[in-house]
């Protein structure tokens, strides 16, 4: 009787320790498997699943608690100013504002050229091909434009030398020196220079170009304040 007791006591032991063994495998198991469904979650997250019809957003998951993962874009958002004065102040920012409304669209044609040429250069096999895919395009940017740009004041030309470099993150004089040369650069650059301008000017947003980002943020939301005709002439 009491050896009988002693193997169902050993029996069950071995049985418990068997358990042990399993519960341990089991849930070294079970943390790997956790491990991949967190990957998978974070690789999935990561894609876009429009075969569903919908899209995951990156995630992290605390507690019980999952969060999604959004960057959002830094927006400004200028006051709308009272132009009904004819405050001096008033009557500057009327003068800027003109001036960049007429300018900003060429500035932002400039992205669409820059962008074109540069997906286009590759695929040309020569250098020569290059250069004479850029005099072509450039002979036909002549013929659509040159009018229009001729037509620009001074102190537009000079706010849309400025607004290229705030579009593309290039001043005009490394646009040119990338695209025609560092000879042609340093041309156009003491060209400029004798009238007093500079191609290698370069936007400051938060300086002395603070009041043309105003404008033109105004411009890009759609906010920009009507313009009255000022007193005074440019």
């Amino acid at each position: 009787m009491i050896l009988k007791i002693a193997c169902l006591y050993l029996a069950k032991l071995e049985n418990q320790l068997l358990m042990k063994r399993i519960i341990k495998a089991n849930s070294l198991f079970f943390f790997v498997y956790l491990l991949g469904m967190l990957h998978s979650q974070v690789t999935c997250a990561q894609t876009d699943t429009a075969s569903y019809g919908y899209y995951v957003l990156p995630m992290v998951i605390e507690g019980k608690d999952t969060i999604a993962l959004v960057d959002l874009r830094t927006i400004t958002i200028y006051p709308t100013r009272d132009l009904s004065r004819r405050t001096p102040m008033n009557l500057k920012y009327i003068r800027l504002a003109k001036k960049v409304r007429r300018v900003y669209p060429y500035a932002r044609l400039a992205v669409d050229i820059l962008q074109s040429i540069y997906d286009t250069l590759p695929e040309l096999d020569t250098e020569r091909q290059q250069r004479r895919f850029l005099r072509a395009y450039d002979k036909a940017l002549r013929d659509r434009y040159m009018d229009e740009l001729k037509k620009l004041k001074v102190s537009e030309g000079r706010i849309l030398l400025k607004l290229i470099d705030r579009e593309t993150g290039y001043t005009s004089y490394n646009l040119v020196r990338a695209l025609r040369g560092k000879l042609s650069a340093m041309f156009w650059q003491s060209l400029a220079r004798i009238f007093g301008e500079n191609l290698k000017t370069e936007y400051n947003p938060r300086g002395e170009d603070r009041l043309i980002e105003e404008i033109v943020v105004k411009i890009e939301s759609g906010r920009l304040e009507p313009l009255p005709l000022p007193n005074k002439k440019d």
